[in-house]
């Protein structure tokens, strides 16, 4: 008597690609895929995509770059080869062994990355430990200067980039490999309190899909939470 495998799970694991990557990719492509409640397929496409940053978030992120410093200078008195390991293993591209990355315990969930730029090598200027982290306090300083604001702006990411580089001189490439290279730093570091640095991540995360998805994405900055609310409590949404 013939049988199938049911597997029921969550839109995301199969619709979100930074989830898809780890839980679906083993899905033969002869399965048949049945969604429930389909009407919300478009709503999870634009969550598992989109990402909003507050102010608080910044402020978290702008302190998790500091202690980064503070354990960037500690190893080098300790560890140094750590370091310079992690810079040779840069210049080579991000993409790793698949066996190395499935028995690696990822800090966190990466944006998808395109493969040609998983094989290239990590942008020059975000290399070196000390460099990367100069190069998120630029980024998350020049994301406080944009909370301040009274009135909604919308703009493309194209808009964005052109005016983050006009301030900061910050280009686009190395803001693509932003989340991996943050991942990477992690990792060398053997930092154990990862809760701490959630809010970088998510600053890195914005970072790459601002600087790898264009058409069909928009950046809204919205100076309150709710249209009620008289304190300005800005949110700057990707979606």
């Amino acid at each position: 008597m013939p049988f199938v495998d049911v597997v029921i799970y969550s839109f995301h694991y199969l619709l979100d690609p930074k989830v898809a990557e780890q839980v679906s990719k083993e899905l033969s492509k002869d399965a048949i895929v049945v969604f429930d409640e389909a009407h919300n397929i478009d709503n999870v496409c634009i969550e598992s995509l989109s990402i909003d940053l507050t102010r608080p978030m910044l402020d978290s992120a702008a302190r998790s770059v500091t202690k980064l410093g503070e354990k960037i200078e500690e190893i080098k008195t300790t560890d140094a080869a750590k370091l310079q390991d992690e810079y040779a293993k840069l210049v080579e591209g991000l993409e790793e062994p698949a066996s190395e990355a499935a028995d690696e315990d990822n800090f966190m969930s990466n944006p998808v990355l395109p493969d040609d730029l998983l094989n290239e090598a990590i942008p020059g200027n975000i290399r070196k430990a000390e460099h990367f982290v100069a190069f998120l306090k630029r980024f998350v300083e020049y994301l406080k200067t944009r909370m301040r604001v009274l009135h909604v702006v919308a703009e493309t990411p194209l808009s964005f980039l052109q005016h983050l580089k006009d301030i900061t001189y910050i280009e686009r490439r190395p803001l693509r490999f932003c989340a991996e290279r943050l991942q990477s730093m992690i990792r060398t570091l053997e930092l154990n309190r990862l809760d701490e640095y959630s809010s970088l991540q998510k600053v890195a995360s914005f970072a790459t899909l601002v600087a790898t998805y264009e058409k069909g994405f928009l950046l809204i900055l919205e100076p309150f939470e709710t249209d009620n609310a008289t304190v300005p409590n800005p949110i700057f949404h990707f979606t």
